[in-house]
This record gives structure tokens, C-alpha cells and sequence, in this order.
């Protein structure tokens, strides 16, 4: 079953923001073994294990990433929570893989305590070097289930190359794919798990869809959807939509742009809710951000407030690759070389009466 392009309306971003309580601050933490790469982070259930976290491990330099899944303290992280999945679909012998986004029973019980739902994109011997997107259900440390998620070709103009599913909450998943032979034509999907059907989404151009939470408790079908879009120069424009899975209604499609200033890169990574609005992982021009945004409940968000994130041990990038709350994980380049993992906490904002949309 497949849905149609669904058209949206844009909604200008309100006058009104978030006015700082102080200026911000940020504890920067290192997580997880060297060249262990986080991707997406969800809470869980229980005091010894209070998060799950997405990704992949490479264990050497140039070696095929192996989906990583963790499931412990956030920190200090320990090394008993780490599990190595390879995903088992059949017809389909993997070649690497990396696990993007998780969901826990914390937030849909139907997953089953102890289980955990997770997305992610993989690569296959008998399908050359094209992604494939993926879905992990069952024990944190497996084996599972695995199910693939590829938007269908009948359903794009042209054969779709390559598909990677970033993030999942409630029944959806959201992610891109982009079309073979056509430079530029990456665009978002959203995928219902319950329906398995397809919806492309028809922001602007090189839309992107990163991240996505669910509004209520695991039985609402409001949903806020988190990416970048292309407009002039770069990847330079975040946007938030919200949707309801229930009819199919995109409504209060807004832009932002990092510090509110145009610039040339602005995107969101992830989302996440919190009293009176959401909290966001971001790429601005500078690099890893943070973002605080007021949300009315009807639909509106507020102006957003902007930390950068700078990790002063890094010697190149470094990434905001999701967002737990105030606390935000990426990754850097040390002088060792390599990745590593890091925690952001950042406080010093506050939605709680602080705002008008």
C-alpha cells in the first residue's frame, strides 16, 4: 500500500521566543570506546539502564560499520551494554550496517520490555554499494526480527538508488531516499510500520527527515517532524512539521535558520519533547548546535533559542547527532585520530512560563 506526495502549507515562524533565564552552559563528557559512533539516543526504562543509544563500530580504519546498539547509564557509559547486530534478511547477505534511531517500551509498550526498536540503513553482497534502509524489533542484544524499508520505485519518478531510515517513534519511521542517475533528488519519507505504506514529503528541495517525535502517549497520531531543506546556497534551512498519521494532514510547516540569522547550513538532527516545547540536535554554520524551541500544543512553535556546541578537545568536526532532553551526543576527531563519542549536557534554559506562541 502506498500513499500519494502530500502538499503542505508554510507557516510563518511567530514573533514571539524564548527569552534566556541566564546565559547556558555546556559539560562536555566523552561516551563509548574509541571509534564507537553515536547516532540516536531514547530513554528507557530502569534506574541501571535509563537510555538506549543507536550506532555503529568500525574495528579498524576503513572497515565495514557493524550496527551498534547500547543500552545502559548514560554516564559514564559501561562496556557491558554494547551489542553487535548484523541484520539477517533473507536473500540478503549484509555487508555493513548502521543503526540511526531507537525506540524503547518506555514510550510504546508494544515493543515488549526488554526489547528495543531500531532503524538504520545497510548494505548487501548482491546489491552492489547501494543503502538500504532496515528495522531491528526484539531483544536489545538480540536476535530479533529485521524488516527492510525500501521506498518503492512506482512511487518516485525513476528508480530509487538509495534508502536510509533515521529516525522511529510510534508506528512511523522517517528517513530519505534519492533517485538513480539524478543529482540533487534526495527527498524525506515517512513509512507506517502498521500500514507499510509510504508518504514523500514535499518540502523544497534536498528535504530531509531526521528526526520525529510523538505527541501524547503511544496511542496519539500527532506527530512533529524534525530535517533541512535546500533554499539558495547549502543546506541552509531546519524546518519542523507537524503530522497526523491518522489522516495523512501535514499543518505548521516552519523554517529556522541557526542563531536566526541566515546563513548557509542549518539543519536538524533530532528531536526530542519537553514541557512546553522541544529540544533539538543541530548543524549550524559553526558546526554542532543546540536548540530550544517553545511549542503552544496546537501546532505553533516559538522563535528558538541557539547554543553552539563546540567540543574544545576536537582537532576537526564534530557532529550533534541527537538529543535526549538537555543532553545532546556527537561525535569528534581527537588528536589520536579516530572518533569518538561525546555527551553534551546543556543547562542554563528553561521553557516553563518563559514564552508565548
Amino acid at each position: 500500500m502506498h500513499d500519494s506526495t502530500i502538499g503542505f502549507s508554510r507557516t510563518a515562524t511567530p514573533a514571539q521566543g524564548i527569552v534566556p533565564m541566564s546565559e547556558p552552559n555546556v559539560a562536555y563528557h566523552d561516551i563509548f570506546a574509541p571509534n564507537y559512533t553515536v547516532t540516536g539516543i531514547r530513554q528507557d526504562g530502569g534506574a541501571e539502564r535509563p537510555v538506549v543509544i543507536t550506532g555503529s563500530y568500525q574495528s579498524s580504519v576503513g572497515a565495514a560499520p557493524q550496527a551498534l546498539l547500547y543500552r545502559g547509564p548514560l554516564y559514564p557509559t559501561v562496556s557491558s551494554g554494547y551489542a553487535f547486530l548484523k541484520p539477517s534478511i533473507h536473500g540478503r547477505t549484509a555487508t555493513s550496517s548502521v543503526f540511526y534511531g531507537p525506540n524503547t517500551p518506555l514510550f510504546d509498550p508494544g515493543i515488549g520490555a526488554g526489547h528495543v526498536r531500531a532503524v538504520g540503513s545497510y548494505k548487501y553482497a548482491e546489491g552492489g554499494k547501494l543503502d538500504h534502509g532496515m528495522m531491528y524489533e526484539g531483544p536489545w542484544d538480540g536476535p530479533g526480527t529485521w524488516t527492510p524499508i525500501d521506498v518503492p520505485d512506482d512511487l518516485v519518478s525513476g528508480a530509487v538508488a538509495n534508502t536510509i531510515a533515521h529516525s522511529t517513534m510510534g508506528d512511523l519511521v522517517v528517513g530519505n531516499y534519492d533517485i538513480a542517475g539524478k543529482p540533487g533528488s534526495g527527498n524525506g519519507f515517512i513509512y507506517n510500520i502498521k500500514t507499510k505504506a509510504y508518504t514523500l514529503l514535499n518540502i523544497g528541495e534536498l528535504a530531509t527527515a531526521y528526526g520525529i517525535w510523538q505527541n501524547g502517549d503511544s496511542t496519539s497520531s500527532s506527530y512533529t517532524i524534525a530535517g533541512g531543506y535546500k533554499n539558495g546556497n547549502g543546506l541552509n534551512v531546519g524546518f519542523l512539521v507537524n503530522y497526523d498519521s491518522s489522516n495523512g494532514r501535514f499543518t505548521g510547516l516552519s523554517d529556522f535558520t541557526y542563531d536566526n540569522t541566515p546563513g548557509i547550513v542549518t539543519h536538524f538532527e533530532g528531536i526530542t519533547g519537553v514541557p512546553g516545547g522541544y529540544t533539538l540536535a543541530a548543524t549550524g554554520d559553526n558546526g554542532a548546535a543546540f536548540a530550544v524551541i517553545a511549542s503552544n500544543g496546537n501546532g505553533k512553535f516559538g522563535v528558538p533559542e541557539w547554543v553552539s556546541i563546540d567540543n574544545g578537545a576536537s582537532v576537526g568536526i564534530c557532529t550533534g547527532n541527537s538529543i535526549l532532553d538537555n543532553n545532546l551526543i556527537g561525535i569528534y576527531q581527537p588528536a589520536a585520530g579516530g572518533v569518538q563519542s561525546y555527551l553534551a549536557i546543556v543547562s542554563g534554559l528553561s521553557l516553563v512560563d518563559r514564552v508565548s506562541v
